[in-house]
């Protein structure tokens, strides 16, 4: 079993540790974030995200596809898991919408995003696991199992 630093404790605001690993996946898997100005825009959004709302984006990664993301997000404890995806997915939509004017050409019905989506909660004990996970995420995509050993 892992030990607990107090390092993995700095950001618990009045003793609430509510970390989530996220993974989003774009809508037929176009290769987006192969583009560097959608890169850019996409931090441009999700900045903006943290900044309107409250979240704190610690890690995020980009799958080897191209195709989807990952990200390790403290989320305010006045959003539920649901409110928080859809502001991330609508937010970043809208903003990547309205800056990157091709992609409508792309997604002619506004639909950035895929229905599928993955949440999971990170403990203290957890994170360095899923921290190599998302960091590793552009060398190779490997399951999470591998990181645990």
């Amino acid at each position: 079993m892992e030990a607990v630093t107090s390092e993995a404790f700095e950001s618990m605001p009045q003793g609430r540790y509510n970390w989530q690993h996220l993974m989003l996946r774009t809508k037929y898997n176009y290769r987006l974030f192969k583009n560097e100005k959608t890169l850019a825009n996409l931090k441009l959004a999700f900045a903006e995200i943290e900044q309107r709302f409250g979240f704190r984006i610690r890690e995020l990664g980009f799958g080897e596809d191209f195709a989807h993301l990952h990200m390790i997000v403290e989320v305010p404890g006045r959003f539920s898991m649901n409110q928080a995806l859809q502001i991330f997915k609508s937010h970043s939509a809208h903003r990547l919408f309205e800056l990157s004017t091709g992609l409508r050409k792309r997604y002619p019905r506004g639909e950035l995003w895929s229905d599928y989506r993955y949440n999971g909660s990170i403990g203290p004990m957890t994170e360095p696991i899923v921290r190599g996970y998302i960091q590793k995420q552009d060398i190779q995509q490997r399951r999470l199992e591998d990181f645990n050993r």
